[in-house]
Parts: C-alpha cells; sequence; structure tokens
C-alpha cells in the first residue's frame, strides 16, 4: 500500500547520507552503507518482511550490522516474521504537501544559515555562539526527505526544529519539490505532527543479533 512512499523515502535518505549503493533484490532494496556498524540496510514493505530477513540472516557481514527497516501495518505480526532477528525501535514513515506544512520563523537572536548541494540542502540555526539546530532535506525530482533534524539540548523548546523545518520546505518547493516524507522517532513524530504531517505507517528497524 506504501510501496512509492517507501520508496521515495528510501532514496532521499540515501541521498542525503551519501549513501549511492543500492539495488532490488526481491522486492527489497538493499542499501550497501559500509560502515563499520551498519554495513548493509534492507528496506522492504511488510509483505517481503520475510525476504528481507532471509536477506540479512545470509549474508556475510558480521554480527549486529545488517540492519532492516520494514514498512509494518501489523508491526506485532511482522516482528514475528524477523525472528531471530533483533528489534531495534519504531519509527513512523511521514508526509506531508510541502505548501500546506505550518511556517514559523526563527526566534531571535538566533539566526539561520542554508547551504546546498545539487541534491541536498542543509540547515544550520546559530545563537550565543554556537550551533543551536540543523537538518537537512534531500530533493529528488518532485519529492523530498527530511532528515538528521536535531536540536541541541542545551537550545529545544524554542522552537528551533520548527523553523528549520520551515526553512528546508521553503527551499525544496523553490526547487519545485511538492511531497516531502521522513521517519520519525516517536519523540520526532510529535513536533511533525504539530506542523501538519501526517502518519503513513510504522517502521519496524530491526538488525541481525550482536553477539
Amino acid at each position: 500500500m506504501h510501496d512509492e512512499a517507501l520508496t521515495r523515502w528510501q532514496r532521499g535518505w540515501s541521498a542525503s547520507r551519501g549513501w549511492t549503493d543500492f539495488q532490488r533484490i526481491d522486492d527489497v532494496t538493499v542499501v550497501r552503507i559500509g560502515e563499520p556498524e551498519r554495513r548493509v540496510e534492507y528496506v522492504a514493505t511488510e509483505q517481503h518482511a520475510i525476504a528481507a530477513a532471509h536477506l540479512a540472516l545470509t549474508d556475510c557481514n558480521p554480527p549486529g550490522t545488517s540492519w532492516l527497516t520494514i514498512a509494518a501495518g501489523a508491526a506485532g505480526r511482522v516482528a514475528a516474521d524477523l525472528r531471530p532477528l533483533e528489534i531495534v525501535r519504531t519509527e513512523w514513515l511521514m508526509t506531508v504537501r510541502l505548501a500546506d506544512q505550518v511556517s514559523y520563523p526563527v526566534p531571535p537572536p538566533y539566526s539561520l544559515e542554508l547551504s546546498a548541494t545539487p541534491s541536498v540542502i542543509e540547515a544550520q540555526v546559530c545563537g550565543y555562539g554556537e550551533i543551536a539546530a540543523t537538518g537537512r532535506m534531500a530533493v529528488l525530482h518532485t519529492g523530498a526527505v527530511a532528515d538528521m533534524i536535531q536540536t541541541d539540548p542545551a537550545h529545544r523548546c524554542r522552537g528551533l526544529a520548527r523553523a528549520v523545518m520551515t526553512a528546508l520546505a521553503h527551499a525544496a518547493r523553490c526547487r519545485s519539490a511538492t511531497t516531502a516524507y521522513l521517519a520519525a522517532s516517536p519523540e520526532g513524530r510529535h513536533l511533525y505532527q504539530s506542523l501538519g504531517w501526517t502518519t503513513l505507517t510504522p517502521l519496524l528497524v530491526a538488525r541481525t543479533s550482536t553477539p
């Protein structure tokens, strides 16, 4: 049901992180990350969770370094399908029409700067002599993916993440993007809901078991 949204999110997420090596195997997207703690990520819908689990359990990566992200409408059933993999957390795949995202200004005395590559826009909020909040948005054609929206603990509850999202959405729209996606943590989900984002499906994050 959410195949297209999941694919758009994965493409943008990969672009944001600089992960260019990915392919489809048995309806599972295999993202070769190559980091010591995360060698590979298998991304799939619920219907292909078992295929993704099989790929993770039979690859040659060290234990604990093969990860999965599964769009899981029925998280309990999918968790059972993924055994003996370790369930790490649940996130949520969310979306918004960029024109509908609620806007928030940068609160004084903070200032915001944008920088960009051909496919990724980065935002940085500074204040009191330090970096207070950051975020990025990958733009691929008419789709965009928000990623790594972070606020320093000393600067939270001041609307900085909302200001970052506002700036990123505006910049993405200037590049002709119309719809955005993201994977929200339990804490971040409330923030994005307040900006007008809607939840499409839970994302079950798992990995091969560590020794």
